[in-house]
């Protein structure tokens, strides 16, 4: 995913883009006649611009961005309910070794297929896998989570020193606001994450004892962090009621958004979530038309 977002930036700095990273925007700037006028950045600079495209959250974009006096009472009241609600966390891991599986009875340190691509742990019937999300909706993190591993150090060496590999895990499902605890609890993330490890120990035994290391990234994390609102990696829920018409709100589906000059590009656009780009190249073939029809 690092690649496409690099290969993405070097095209842009081809075509005389210039990328600026760890700019924080404050909010965004708006004119007298309610036009976009650039944004603010947290350390006081204006960066003025007659247009702008947002890959934030469509709810960080209106409610925290966007002054909320401009915005039409109907829009706000959409964006302030749609379903940010997510399940997911993600652990990123350091290991001594790579994990051994059981189902393919091979012994031996070097990698093979079986450690390439994705490999889902924990959801072999779908009563599992309807058991763990059931559990989350009733507020408590699966007993049996279902785990999805890669292991990019396997294709990309430069990851990871000689002998060592580094893993991703992206697990469902968990609360955002736990009943039987809090994501602020170091224990309670910990017993969290060994659960997560045990499990993982039963289809590749001696897993756990491999682990030099591990950062976890739950919901309220990946809001704060990344800021994913409500942890949702999608930018928003992808049910029937928010996809294609409806994405983000009834009404504007094209990118285009009550303030003039300011665009949607990101996932909470249409076709929504996933490594494809489809929502910021149909943002800029917007772009492209109104400025035309400007001209």
């Amino acid at each position: 995913m690092g690649s496409v977002s690099s290969a993405i930036g070097s095209a842009a700095q081809e075509a005389g883009a210039t990328i600026v990273t760890r700019a924080e925007v404050s909010k965004l700037l708006i004119d007298d006649s309610g036009r976009v006028n650039g944004v603010l950045l947290a350390d006081g600079t204006q960066v003025p611009s007659s247009v702008v495209l947002s890959n934030a959250t469509p709810y960080k974009t209106f409610m925290e961005l966007v002054p909320g006096h401009v915005l039409p009472d109907d829009f706000l009241h959409a964006i302030k309910y749609s379903d940010y609600s997510s399940a997911t966390t993600k652990i990123n891991l350091a290991v001594d070794w790579l994990p051994q599986f059981r189902c393919c009875n091979i012994n031996h340190p070097n990698s093979g297929p079986q450690h390439v691509g994705t490999i889902h742990i924990g959801s072999e019937r779908m009563e599992e896998i309807d058991s763990a999300c059931q559990e989350a909706v009733n507020g408590l993190p699966s007993k049996r989570p279902v785990i999805e591993m890669t292991i990019p150090s396997v294709l990309d060496k430069t990851l990871s020193p000689p002998g060592k590999h580094v893993i991703n895990l992206f697990i469902q499902y968990t609360p955002y606001k736990p009943l039987d605890g809090s994501w602020q609890d170091p224990a309670y993330r910990e017993s969290f994450a060994q659960r997560c490890f045990t499990l993982i120990d039963e289809y590749a035994p001696g897993f756990s004892s491999s682990i030099l290391g591990y950062d976890m990234l739950t919901p309220p994390d990946l809001e704060r962090e990344i800021g994913l609102t409500g942890g949702n990696i999608f930018h928003g829920t992808m049910g029937l009621d928010s996809l294609f018409l409806m994405r983000p709100v009834k009404g504007w589906s094209n990118y285009r958004t009550p303030l003039q000059g300011l665009y949607l590009c990101g996932s909470g656009a249409h076709p929504g979530g996933g490594v494809m780009g489809a929502p910021g190249r149909n943002a800029a073939g917007a772009v492209i038309q109104d400025l035309k029809e400007m001209v």
